[in-house]
């Protein structure tokens, strides 16, 4: 009997490690920490060809999309700014002074070379009375 319960204990011992352990390392594996503008060029020359993200305001004015979807835009930290090429999906939030994450390699050239990019949406919405009042007037 003391046989069986010690297996039974060494079995969820092994099984509850196994999990713990799957699970640390799937967390540790998503995490993705980004860089300010600021911390990028700090980084300078060691950063050139490795994959980071950056997060920053988009520039006003600075955003230019050619026929093939491909955008070139400027972001800032208010102090420093880097330029963006980026090819993919554009999120449709994205616009002037919207913050955007960028993900992909920086280069020599000071050009940002991105394949993944995020806008977050702004924390300032409108309260539900306030909506409510514009549209009572519109209509």
């Amino acid at each position: 009997m003391l046989k069986g319960k010690l297996k039974f204990i060494i079995a969820i011992i092994i099984i509850a490690g196994t999990i713990s352990y799957l699970v640390f390392s799937g967390v540790k594996d998503t995490m993705v920490y980004y860089l300010t503008i600021d911390e990028l060029q700090a980084k300078v020359p060691e950063v050139y060809g490795e994959r980071v993200r950056v997060s920053g305001i988009v520039v006003p004015g600075t955003i230019i999309k050619d026929k093939n979807g491909n955008i070139e835009f400027r972001i800032t930290d208010g102090e420093n700014n880097i330029d963006v090429k980026y090819s993919g999906i554009i999120p449709d939030i994205f616009a002037d002074d919207v913050e955007a994450v960028v993900e992909g390699n920086y280069s020599q050239q000071n050009v940002f070379n991105a394949d993944v990019l995020l806008a977050k949406c702004p924390t300032k919405y409108e309260s539900d009375e306030k909506l409510y009042e514009s549209h009572k007037e519109s209509s």
